[in-house]
Order: C-alpha cells, then sequence, then structure tokens
C-alpha cells in the first residue's frame, strides 16, 4: 500500500492560523527556492526538488516540485508552494524520506512503500474497457496501480431541447411509470421536461457544427456513432434516437464551462473531446487526463440524459487541470468525487431544488441508487476507507457551505482550493485548507458559516479564540525571538493551568503539562501547532508558528 507523509502549513507569525509569513515571489521565479523551502521543512539529504507544474489562480500562483533521491524520481512525492497575491507563502509538503534507497539502475522512477522507496517501471494498458497504470518492481511485482480515468471559439449560436438538468429534478417526481427510462423509450411525460436553449456552435458552410471552446465529439470507444450535425439553428430530437444525448451533454457542458470562465477559472477550462456513447455500453462515465476526455456510458439509463453526471465529470477535468496526477489515498479520491457531486448539485440546483438530498437523480436509478448528499455522518469515525463509501461525508460539509453563503462564493473558495489538491490528503487537511483560502483571499468574510459546517462534519474543532471573554488573561512573551529559534516561547497562565500541543493535523506530540507555557525552539521542528489551554473547566486554544 502506498504511504507518504502529508503535511500543510500555514505559515504565520503571532496566533492566527490565517495570516501567512511572507516570502517574496522574486524566490520562486528566479527559482532559488533553497532558502525558502529550508524555512518550511526539512529536505532528506539526499534529496533535491525539480519545478514540475506552475498554474496560476485567480488568487495565488501554485508551484509544484518533483522529489528525486539520489537521481531518482518518486513518484507521488514532493513539494507543493503557493504564492498568493498579497505574496503570503503557504506550503503543502508531501516528501518521503529512506536512509536505506540505494539505486540500483533498474529504473529512474520509484514509489514509496510501507516506508521504503521501491524502483518501479510503469506499464498502461486497458482493464475492462478502462485505462491504467500499474508499477512493478525488478522481481515483475505489482507495486501500485492507478486508475487514469476520473470520475475552439464561438462563431455563431443554435438552439438545442434539453433536459432542465433531468426529468425527476423538473417533474419533481419519483423514478416510475411515465418517468422510467424503458429502454430509451419516449413520452409526452418525459418530452414535457426538456426545455429550448440557446449554445454557441460552428458554422461552415450551410452546416452547424456542434463544437465550442469548451468541447468537440469523437468517437472513442465503442458503440460506433455518427457525430452531430445540422442545417438549422434549433435542434431537437427524441429520446430513442441517439442524438438527444449529444445535444443534452452539449447544452450543459457550455453552460458550466461558461460559468467557470466568469468566475476567473478559465486557465482549468480546456477544450474536451467528448464521446457520448462510450465504454461498449457499459454504466459508467468517466474522464481521462492524458486524453483530456469525457465518455459517456449507455448501461442502465444513458448517463448522458443526466446533466448531473454530466456536470461531475466535467468537474473532474478542473480539478486534474489544477492539479495534475494527484488523485492518490482513498480520502483524496473521496473529496475527489464528493467535490464533483457538489458542483454538480449546486449546479442542478439553479434550475430547481426538487431533489436536495440525492445526487443522479435520474441516472441513479434502475441499475445503482445515486448517492447521498445530505449526509450527517461524522469524521473520521464514520469513514469506511472507501472512495464511494466516503465521498458523502465532503459532499455534504460544502453543501451545507452552499446553504449558508451562497453558490458564488462557495464555488470560488472550492476551484481555488484545487489549486492545493496533493496526494494521500485529508479531509481535515483540505478542510483547514479551505478556512485558510477563505482567510487569506476573502477576508474571512465566511469563516463562521464555513467552519459551523466543518464543524458539525467532524473535520475541525471549535475552540475558544484568544480575543474572546475568559476569566483569565494570557501573556505572551518571545514570539518573534521563538520564531527565528533564538528565544523560549513563554505565555504565563494562572496556577493550576495545564496545556497539551498539537501539530496542525491534530497529533499530540507531547504529554500534558502544568503551569505555564515554556517551549525551548529546539523542542519543536520549524512548522505551525496549537497549544490548548485548560482551567477551571475553561478551553482556550491558540495557534504559534516555530
Amino acid at each position: 500500500m502506498l504511504k507518504e507523509r502529508i503535511i500543510l502549513f500555514i505559515l504565520s507569525f503571532g496566533f492566527s492560523v490565517f495570516s501567512s509569513f511572507v516570502f517574496s515571489q522574486s524566490f520562486l521565479q528566479k527559482q532559488i527556492v533553497g532558502e525558502v523551502i529550508d524555512k518550511v521543512t526539512n529536505i532528506p539529504e539526499s534529496s533535491f526538488l525539480v519545478e514540475s507544474h506552475r498554474i496560476s489562480s485567480p488568487h495565488a500562483v501554485h508551484y509544484t516540485y518533483d522529489q528525486y533521491v539520489k537521481g531518482t524520481r518518486i513518484l507521488y512525492s514532493g513539494l507543493k508552494i503557493h504564492v498568493r497575491a498579497d505574496e503570503s507563502l503557504s506550503v503543502t509538503n508531501y516528501l518521503v524520506d529512506d536512509d536505506s534507497y540505494i539505486p540500483t539502475n533498474f529504473s529512474d522512477q520509484a514509489i514509496f512503500v510501507e516506508g521504503h522507496i521501491v524502483e518501479v517501471r510503469p506499464n498502461q494498458s486497458h482493464v475492462g474497457g478502462y485505462p491504467v497504470i500499474r508499477y512493478y518492481d525488478s522481481s515483475n511485482q505489482l507495486i501500485f496501480e492507478k486508475d487514469l480515468i476520473k470520475y475552439v471559439k464561438k462563431d455563431t449560436s443554435i438552439y438545442v431541447k434539453v433536459f432542465s438538468v433531468n426529468p425527476i429534478n423538473s417533474a419533481n417526481v419519483s423514478y416510475g411509470g411515465n418517468f422510467s427510462d424503458n429502454n430509451d423509450l419516449s413520452n409526452s411525460s418525459l418530452e414535457n421536461e426538456m426545455s429550448w436553449y440557446k449554445v454557441p456552435a460552428k458554422f461552415n458552410l450551410d452546416t452547424f457544427l456542434l463544437e465550442s471552446e469548451f468541447l468537440y465529439f469523437d468517437d472513442l470507444s465503442a458503440p460506433i456513432d455518427t457525430f452531430y450535425y445540422a442545417t438549422n439553428d434549433s435542434i431537437s430530437d427524441n429520446r430513442e434516437s441517439g442524438v438527444f444525448e449529444y445535444l443534452n451533454v452539449y447544452k450543459h457542458l457550455n453552460t458550466i464551462g461558461e460559468y467557470v470562465n466568469t468566475l476567473g477559472y478559465d486557465v482549468i477550462t480546456d477544450t474536451l473531446v467528448v464521446d457520448v456513447h462510450a465504454f461498449g455500453g457499459q454504466d459508467n462515465s468517466g474522464y481521462t487526463p492524458s486524453e483530456h476526455s469525457l465518455q459517456f456510458g449507455e448501461g442502465g439509463i444513458d448517463d448522458a440524459e443526466d446533466g448531473e453526471v454530466v456536470v461531475h465529470e466535467f468537474v473532474h477535468s478542473l480539478s486534474e487541470l489544477a492539479s495534475p496526477n494527484n488523485t492518490v489515498g482513498t480520502e483524496r479520491q473521496a473529496m475527489e468525487e464528493g467535490s464533483c457531486d457538489y458542483f454538480s448539485k449546486a449546479y442542478s440546483r439553479t434550475y430547481n431544488d426538487n431533489t436536495p438530498n440525492k445526487i443522479f437523480t435520474w441516472d441513479g436509478n434502475q441499475t445503482w441508487d445515486g448517492f447521498p448528499i445530505n449526509s450527517n455522518r461524522l469524521y473520521p469515525i464514520d469513514l469506511v476507507d472507501s472512495k464511494d463509501g466516503d465521498r458523502d461525508i465532503w459532499s455534504s460539509a460544502l453543501m451545507c457551505v452552499h446553504d449558508k453563503i451562497g453558490r458564488l462564493p462557495t464555488d470560488s473558495i472550492l476551484l481555488e482550493h484545487f489549486f492545493y489538491q496533493a496526494p494521500n490528503t485529508k479531509m481535515d487537511q483540505m478542510a483547514r485548507v479551505i478556512l485558510s483560502i477563505d482567510s487569506a483571499d476573502f477576508n474571512m468574510r465566511y469563516h463562521s458559516s464555513i467552519f459551523d459546517c466543518f464543524e458539525d462534519a467532524g473535520f475541525v474543532i471549535k475552540n475558544k479564540d484568544t480575543n474572546q471573554t475568559s476569566s483569565f488573561d494570557l501573556k505572551v512573551l518571545n514570539q518573534q525571538g521563538f520564531i527565528h529559534g533564538e528565544f523560549p516561547l513563554e505565555i504565563m497562565l494562572p496556577e493550576g493551568s495545564t496545556y497539551i500541543i498539537f501539530d496542525m493535523l491534530g497529533k499530540q506530540i507531547a504529554d500534558e503539562r502544568k503551569g505555564s507555557v515554556l517551549i525551548q525552539p529546539s523542542e519543536l521542528n520549524q512548522g505551525m501547532y496549537v497549544i490548548r489551554i485548560s482551567f477551571n473547566s475553561e478551553l482556550i486554544s491558540i495557534k504559534i508558528l516555530r
């Protein structure tokens, strides 16, 4: 099993976890990264970092550095540095260390497994029609497998008649009767749930082509069919023809793509190649990063008929372009699916809110049940260690935020958080990232609402802030000297007080202590910590930087 250490540093002076330690962006632009990185983490002596990816979001520049140990690239390990517009800096550290590693020249890439670096060679193939990459060691033993599938400009406009997301949502009915798939047969009830929408298109001679800056159609896998075009500017067809799936996907992909662009995230909306009748008729859909493609299966209810499925798969592409090749780890995968579920439902609710508790309300019938999006399950005690089994914990917390602050700010914050994703990250870690984004980029405008939702989900623990009224005062000495490793940190407390020190992952790093706080710089590695103080049944937490 792949294991990596994931540490999120939000650097700050004083006691606010959301302000950041400041470095000039020029450090990074000049690639003079050693001094910067040394201030936030300890790189193993045999390692060096190479910048592999750089991307700008509306609020920050995000640098990804791959880790090399003794000249070998360690897959899914490294460091991410996020430089915000105010030049504040945060770091996501997923470096690994193995002092015993000796290169064998079997391969120039390796994976960190069970505490050791193992050289591997990749083999990309298709399993059951789906692309996977498998890594084998020198004895041809399978070490790690990764699923490679995740679940042009406008020159004219045309009109298409499609579902307003899906017929179950718009009609506010349960699945059954006239609102059944019935092997793709049309009826008046289903046709009444179709509406006309204006969409961009290409015009060539006398032909309208379903192509835009967001997508074009191609035949990527069986069944083989033709790509849709028309000779008039108003296109409609019934469910039986197969044309309807083209129109439905085209409308919803263009709408969500244009919306993401209006929020300032056009950097992650690239032209997709789309196959609406794919996967040999299987009941599945997905996004393939290597091809930047979406494919929709036809098993059960055609996936392309449900706008919630369409938007879900599209959001996978946004996540991948923001933070490539990092959907490793069960919780990270569950968050990937949960985030896509959230965006899909938020989109669906702009049309109607008739089915608020379930995602995939049309497609999730007949062969499967869809997924809940109003879960009250609690992190981490209710985790089942499954990508699909845990996605609702994450998506439901995000829907809670949506309901408190609205779609636009929630979507903006969550699109920004895509750039901070890393392999093997945990839900509580990413919750703190989202809170830090609200603090740094939105002036803590939504902090209370986000915190409440994340507290209810178990991602964060509510504590009293130091500026709240309490029965005793705190006096903090030598803050700056402690940050620079020159003087001990002192916090004067009344007699009878106790305190516990936690790292930013919530791990207790020392036994409970009595009396006033006195911490030598040598006791803590560089990073952020929480000191939880107890006195007369009162609990106060403060955050410190070392």
